[in-house]
């Protein structure tokens, strides 16, 4: 995974397709005490690479969403491909702890 400032107070998140995800707290400690040491207050989880998204990611990044608003930082997943935005429908039940943008703004 590679986290880097791309401005005051704004982060990128660009997980590898080999992100162990099973791995989550330790994740969320480093992303959490990275962007809290830098005063963040905004994380972009970039998606480009992630043809689908399964459940289990989907709780990936919800925990990971609410563990940032916890610090007062918002996330927003950007890049999403098709496939994997029309993937979460079949099991989103409400509406996901970020926020989904085409891209840095």
């Amino acid at each position: 995974m590679h986290l880097t400032e791309i401005g005051r107070g704004v982060f990128l998140l660009e997980p590898s397709l080999s992100l162990d995800i099973s791995a989550r707290d330790e994740l969320i400690i480093t992303v959490l005490s990275i962007i809290q040491q830098s005063q963040a207050d905004k994380l972009y989880y970039d998606l480009a690479d992630l043809p689908l998204i399964d459940p289990l990611y989907y709780q990936w990044l919800n925990m990971l969403a609410r563990a940032c608003r916890a610090v007062n930082v918002t996330m927003a997943c950007i890049r999403m491909q098709p496939t994997a935005a029309f993937g979460l429908t079949s099991y989103m039940e409400g509406r996901p702890d970020f926020s989904v943008e085409r891209g840095v703004r």
